[in-house]
């Protein structure tokens, strides 16, 4: 029992005044005793009749004042037992859709979707005038359908959940559940719940990653105290739409696209890698249909990959592709399992799509900066990369190749303004130092997504090296550089590269490496760098093999946008090397400028929330430029205020401005139209594991329970009935109140009965 209003029990002291009422009228009269007096004496009973009726009158008087102190002072009570009497009080509800691609499982005839929305629909149908609900959808980010409550449950409500969009890509349930906390947050009611609508899929609920949100969302939610509001947290329910889907559906899906060149030169030709990963299947079939199309036209149809056994579940699938254009193109690889009416052994379709952005160039610019100062050497290392890239006698080089020497370098050969020619590599071979000046020119280069290549030969000043561009880690060099190492008198002693270390995508050519190829280089001197300290913020991904040791041939490091590649060697003719003279060295070179350029290119493939950039040619205001969504309709950018029917995007500042729009919530193709009407396109690239349907376990969900406090429940009924135990508030004032009306005339009436009795 409580009360709201506590200090007007004081008003409980006035009980006191009939009891002095009642014992001052007792005193009103002197009695005075004379002799007849004893014939007129009232008999016992009727004494006693008469003290009763004084006493009930005192008592009613004294229930009067308690009464009306009571319904004052705000008196409730909060009994369960008493609150099932009662009408349930009015409940605001976040329903979480989730809207990862498994919702569109057709394995079970109805997909997930529909059957969330179907309950969706049902359960708003089942609340009572005055509940509110507010509707997001669960996909990478957050999408508020309807960000705020509303008590509209016969338009707005359902027309919401009506309009949540096909769902694709992976979704984020922690997250929407933090925001569904926030938004009830705001509410005073009692009365709260989060309803997750999702499939019971293992991935984004239950796996590692997964974990790691759900607890670091009760942290701050201070496991599932009360915040935000007054009363207790909101109750959480996961509703399972699907709870009949096999353990281990069969399901063939596409993992995203790999390339061995990220920028493409025009008639150049250039591989493509995946696999075709199958779920739920022992045996392999080749899938009925392979279709490569560019920019939405199918180019050709590919033969299907032939294996006699699954390895984990993947068969790897390569193919290639020569582009005659230049500008943006889309490749997208289209699979089909099954013959049309065949029966299916596919039951996520959304997942037989892969589309990758590529950036087709007529020729690559790039900047070669030799280390020897001298202005007009008779040999510069340099010329042996230069040639490499660009020989003399190409009519039509793929690279445009630019040597100027360390002293003439300065920021303007980068950030020369608006130049298209800008170099999209820098190559740094064998520089001693770098001035400061030059060094921040390198970094802004690195910001703008540029890409360098640094060579290490016999001029470089190692303590420059690590003072001023590693840094402690905090530079732009991958490596810290310790000493050189070998002897040019003992060629036997030689390092080479090693075979097993052609993984990396710069290297894949030199995988197989035939007669002649990288794996005949060979090293007399080279330098070692420390990629194993703390500090060390880049990764070795080539390895020299010396006779006594293994040392790093290339180091890599992204540094803000942009890429770094560190060699050990010169790559020129210095040091006796014979890798010049072998038929590797120009392929080598072509793989090492094509990769770094690639650099920009993840700005064309995305991961969700990523923002989409456009190089801008003039500092003119973007006019013109509209998007088209993987759903929706084509809408125009808008950079200034934002209006109903324009995208929001802004552009970045000098040197090279940019158009950017945070608007990729969705996986999918984005098409950006220029107004010259070229396109650039963008590909949000969905999460693979979004594929593998098999479902959390009971084991699994219930961890889950026990890091934030959830119930498992599908039936509507139950949580329509739902309440918070011991938080149920009964007002007793409206019943104080008739029962001071009731006593009030039950004094009257017993006043007048005394009275007419005397």
């Amino acid at each position: 029992m409580f009360f709201a209003q506590p200090w007007m029990l004081l008003g409980l002291t006035a009980l006191v005044i009939p009891i002095i009422i009642h014992l001052l009228n007792r005193r009103r009269y002197e009695i005075i005793d004379w002799g007849a007096m004893q014939f007129l004496q009232i008999s016992k009973v009727t004494r006693r009749r008469l003290f009763l009726e004084e006493l009930l009158l005192m008592l009613l008087r004294m229930g009067l004042i308690g009464l009306l102190v009571l319904a004052l002072a705000g008196f409730f009570t909060s009994f369960d037992w008493l609150a099932r009497l009662q009408p349930r009080p009015n409940r605001d509800v976040v329903l979480i859709f989730d809207g990862s691609s498994s919702m569109n499982y057709t394995g079970g005839g109805k997909t997930p979707q529909d059957a969330a929305k179907e309950w969706a629909a049902d359960f708003v149908h089942d609340l009572t005038p005055g509940d509110a609900v507010a509707v997001f959808q669960a996909r990478q980010q957050v999408v508020p359908v309807l960000a705020e409550p509303s008590r509209d449950l016969i338009r707005l409500v359902p027309q919401a959940v009506h309009d949540i969009v096909r769902p694709g890509g992976g979704c984020d349930l922690p997250a929407a559940v933090q925001s569904a906390n926030a938004v009830l947050g705001k509410s005073e009611r009692s009365e709260r719940d989060i309803i997750v609508l999702t499939d019971g899929q293992r991935f984004g609920w239950s796996d590692p990653a997964a974990m790691q949100r759900w607890e670091q969302l009760a942290r701050q939610l201070g496991a599932g105290k009360p915040h935000g509001a007054s009363g207790p947290p909101p109750r959480l329910w996961v509703v399972n739409v699907d709870p009949h889907r096999d353990p281990d559906p069969p399901n063939w899906s596409l993992p995203p696209l790999r390339v061995n060149r990220p920028v493409v030169p025009v008639g150049r030709e250039v591989t493509f890698h995946t696999d075709l990963t199958i779920h739920g299947q022992n045996a392999y079939t080749p899938p009925y249909s392979l279709s490569l199309e560019v920019d939405g036209e199918l180019v050709r149809r590919l033969e299907p990959p032939r294996a006699s056994a699954l390895a984990k579940g993947k068969i790897p699938l390569t193919f290639t592709h020569r582009f005659v254009n230049e500008g943006s193109h889309l490749v997208s690889l289209v699979l089909e399992p099954d013959a049309p009416g065949a029966v299916s052994r596919d039951t996520v379709p959304d997942d037989n799509r892969q589309d990758f952005a590529v950036e087709v160039t007529p020729t690559l610019p790039v900047l070669i900066v030799d280390g020897d100062a001298d202005p007009a050497p008779k040999r510069r290392g340099a010329w042996s990369l230069r040639d490499a890239l660009a020989p003399q006698g190409d009519a039509t080089p793929a690279v445009k190749a630019r040597v100027v020497s360390i002293k003439d370098f300065d920021a303007t050969l980068l950030t020369g303004g608006m130049d298209a020619e800008r170099p999209r590599v820098l190559i740094l071979c064998n520089a001693a130092a770098l001035s400061k000046p030059q060094d921040e020119a390198v970094e802004q280069f690195l910001a703008d997504g540029g890409g360098v290549l640094t060579t290490l030969g016999g001029r470089v000043d190692k303590d420059e090296y690590n003072r001023q561009l590693f840094r402690e880690g905090h530079g732009w060099l991958p490596a810290k550089l310790v000493s050189i190492e070998g002897d040019e008198n003992r060629p036997t002693d030689a390092a080479r590269p090693a075979a097993v270390s052609a993984t990396h995508p710069a290297l894949e050519l030199f995988r197989n490496d035939p007669l002649g190829g990288l794996s005949d280089a060979r090293f007399s001197r080279w330098w070692k760098t420390d990629v194993s300290a703390k500090d060390a913020a880049g990764e070795r991904v080539a390895t020299l093999k010396s006779p006594t040791a293994d040392y790093s041939f290339l180091v890599e490091r992204r540094y803000k946008s942009g890429r770094v590649l560190l060699c050990a060697v010169a790559l020129d003719s210095s040091w006796g090397t014979n890798l010049t003279d072998l038929p590797a060295f120009v392929p080598l070179a072509h793989e090492l400028v094509y990769y770094l350029a690639g650099a920009r290119s993840a700005e064309f493939n995305l991961q969700p929330g990523q923002p989409i950039r456009y190089r801008l040619t003039s500092n003119a205001p973007p006019d013109g430029f509209r998007l088209q969504p993987p759903f929706g309709e084509e809408k125009p950018l808008g950079i200034s205020q934002p209006s109903p029917g324009v995208i929001p995007a802004r552009v970045t500042s000098p040197p090279r401005p940019t158009l950017v729009c945070d608007e990729t919530r969705e996986t999918g193709v984005y098409r950006l139209k220029t107004p010259d009407s070229r396109v650039a396109y963008y590909v949000v690239q969905s999460d693979p594991r979004e594929s593998d349907l098999t479902a959390s376990t009971d084991e699994e969900r219930d961890r889950v329970a026990k890091v934030l406090p959830m119930q498992y429940q599908n039936d509507r009924d139950t949580i329509l009935a739902a309440r918070n135990p011991g938080e149920q508030r009964q007002e007793w004032w409206w019943v104080l109140l008739l029962g001071l009306v009731g006593l009030l005339c039950g004094e009257v009436w017993m006043t007048r009965r005394m009275l007419k009795a005397r």
